[in-house]
């Protein structure tokens, strides 16, 4: 059984979105509208986070770098008289001093009389492929510290720093690993502005993975890392408060101004420290380590990072993202269904951005995406796919047919130099010219119906009626009528079936169903019936062919009169709407039974009941029901056995009036003696 089309597309975007999404093949792509949206959500930075920068003109009144310990002993005993709430160094204290040991002790008194510092541990690789190296600071100085913090910043597969791990340990053994805190966690945890949601139990990593050896036979160290984060970033380079390292050196800033805030100190000076690529950084100018970790504890402390959804969650989504084209697939023309699916890009991009500023979890949707990008052309193929089958299918069936028939449908087609489109179209072709034979062969088939057999049925009738009569006149001249009637039935539908609605023209419904009603008035008079009409005053107006329109009515009103018992009244009601125009026969014969209503307006079709007259070829209301379609109108009828039947028919109004005279306009002429009762 063929797949539903719609849910063939909506299955194959699913797995289009989903495998995507798990891939990560396009994670470029989702990078770049986050880093978009990180340049859209730019607030001011905290004012209690302030960078003491090292920066040109530092390097230029102290000297080259590295400095003496001297430099960072004075600095701390400045601020120690500011009482800062915490003071993070992102400066290396690896090795002791040269020739002045007692420069580290000095050093060392000063952070422990300060209380809240907090020194760095740097995991470096020291060249390519050798064992990360990690750096404490000497053991004087790392005893003395409120707190050690990594300075380790991964890069993206593009290159940038976005994000952060929470906990990263190396393992020596190759079994196990101690989680040490990232640099900005420890410092809001020294300076106690740490979310309480925030763990600061280290955790311990247990490696599954088989132990590896290097060459000299020793145990690879391995780094294991947790719970990344991405930053919310919150403006570009030099965005945080910032005073020259030498400033405060020489007292150049007024008092109070480090009062209960976090100082940070590091490196800006470009060629000295870190240079770090970000999304909010030009790539002239990249953001130095220490702003790159000022915008970390300021999101850290606000709440404010951004955790990466799990898969399941993420392809989950991009299916579900991948879906809402599909409404609107099937309804709109193309260039509206791409105007849509384009909209709706730009809507998915703004929905995932709207899920990390308000929630702070990232949700990657390029599978989602480029499903929605495809879901027009796959549908066009699923649709085109459909189409080529189906015409495949009727082709066939018809060629059978006509085969069936004797008619000849070989081609000429070879398979082996003709693709298949072209196939179908030679095959559609070659079917579209038998079509064309049958319809000329119907034309024939009338054109003979109409004077070959038509025409001595009525001579035939004529002669009988000039001999003399015997026993057997009136039945010859009643089956010779029945086959008259009959052929003359088929004729007219045949008629209305192939009518061209290119050729129909104005006309006025008012005036066609009074001559229709004129054309029936004797035969209702011998049964001495009532005639009751309800006809707007004005005109109006339908789109048609008279002839064939006047058949129809008189069809009708016949049936009526036929069936309706002597002194009965029929009641005609012609109404009218701003769209369609309504005509009601209604007459008070003895009804059709309701398993019967079906079949009134089929081709030889009649309503038999016990009641009804045996005459008739079956061919009335089927001219009628094909008449009617042919105008685009409905027609129907709605009977209680013994409660008469009520003939509706509704044509559509024709927009574009004219005060053209209509076609056998009997209102101009005629007055009924009997106004609204004929």
């Amino acid at each position: 059984m063929q797949m539903n089309d719609k849910l063939f597309t909506a299955v194959v975007l699913a797995l289009l979105a989903c495998v995507l999404a798990l891939s990560e093949v396009l994670v470029r792509f989702d990078n770049l509208y986050y880093d978009l949206g990180r340049h859209l959500s730019f607030k001011s930075a905290p004012d209690d986070i302030v960078i003491i920068a090292i920066d040109e003109a530092s390097i230029e009144a102290i000297g080259s770098w590295p400095w003496s310990k001297r430099f960072h002993t004075e600095l701390i005993n400045h601020l120690i008289n500011e009482k800062p709430k915490a003071i993070g160094f992102d400066v290396a204290f690896s090795e002791p001093e040269r020739d002045a040991v007692e420069v580290d002790y000095v050093f060392a008194d000063a952070i422990r009389r300060a209380g809240n510092v907090v020194l760095p541990i740097f995991l470096e690789v020291p060249y390519v492929g050798a064992a990360i190296k990690q750096s404490l600071p000497i053991p004087m100085l790392a005893s003395e510290a409120a707190g050690l913090g990594r300075l380790n910043v991964p890069l993206d597969a593009d290159g940038v720093a976005r994000s952060l791990y929470l906990w990263e340990g190396l393992s020596e053994d190759g079994l196990s690993a101690v989680g040490l805190p990232h640099f900005s966690q420890t410092v809001l945890q020294v300076a106690n502005l740490l979310p309480a949601h925030m763990n600061i139990i280290p955790p311990i990593f247990q490696l599954t993975e088989p132990i590896m050896l290097n060459e000299a036979g020793h145990v690879t160290q391995r780094l294991v890392s947790s719970s990344q984060r991405k930053i919310s970033f919150y403006g570009p380079p030099r965005h945080f408060n910032q005073i020259s390292y030498v400033d405060v050196l020489a007292n150049k800033y007024s008092s109070g101004f480090f009062k209960d805030k976090i100082v940070l100190v590091g490196v800006t000076a470009l060629g000295l420290g870190d240079a770090l690529p970000t999304p909010v950084a030009a790539t002239s100018q990249p953001m130095s380590g220490i702003e790159f970790h000022a915008n970390a504890i300021a999101a850290m402390q606000s709440s404010s990072l951004v955790v990466d959804a799990p898969c399941w969650i993420v392809s989950l989504l991009c299916a579900l993202l991948a879906m809402p084209p599909l409404l609107w697939l099937s309804r709109l023309t193309a260039l509206k269904s791409m105007l849509m699916i384009v909209i709706y890009f730009f809507v998915v991009i703004l929905i995932s951005l709207s899920i990390v500023h308000w929630w702070g979890v990232w949700v990657p949707a390029s599978g989602a995406l480029i499903a929605i990008l495809l879901a027009y052309p796959v549908w066009s193929w699923r649709k085109l796919d459909s189409a080529q089958l189906s015409l495949d299918r009727e082709l066939q069936r018809l060629r059978d047919e006509l085969s069936a028939l004797g008619m000849v449908t070989e081609d000429s087609v070879d398979g082996d130099n003709i693709d298949t489109l072209q196939s179908r179209i030679l095959k559609v072709n070659l079917t579209a010219q038998h079509l064309r034979n049958l319809h000329k062969s119907r034309n024939d088939t009338l054109a003979f119906i109409s004077h070959d057999i038509r025409a001595p049925l009525g001579a035939a009738m004529m002669l009988l009626d000039k001999f003399e009569s015997n026993k057997y006149s009136e039945r010859m001249s009643k089956m010779l009528t029945r086959a008259h009637n009959m052929a003359e039935g088929f004729l007219q539908a045949s008629r209305a079936e192939m009518a061209n609605v290119n050729r129909f023209h104005e006309l006025d419904m008012v005036s066609l169903t009074q001559q229709a009603l004129d054309d029936v008035y004797e035969i209702s008079m011998a049964k001495q019936l009532k005639l009751h009409t309800d006809f707007p005053e004005e005109c109006v107006w339908v789109r048609g062919d008279f002839g064939l329109l006047l058949r129809a009515v008189s069809n009708i009103l016949l049936n009526a009169v036929k069936y309706s018992p002597e002194r009965s009244v029929i009641n005609v009601i012609l109404k009218s709407d701003e769209h369609f125009v309504v005509l009601k026969v209604i007459d008070q014969g003895l009804g059709i039974p309701a398993k019967r209503i079906t079949k009134v307006f089929k081709r030889f079709s009649r309503a038999e009941g016990e009641h009804q007259a045996q005459e008739g070829s079956g061919l009335g209301l089927y001219f009628v029901n094909v008449t009617v379609k042919k105008h685009r109108g409905s027609v129907s009828v709605h009977s209680e056995e013994g409660r008469g039947a009520t003939f509706i028919v509704s044509l559509p109004l024709e927009r574009r009036k004219s005060n053209s005279p209509v076609e056998d306009d009997r209102r101009k002429h005629h007055v009924s003696p009997f106004n609204d009762t004929i």
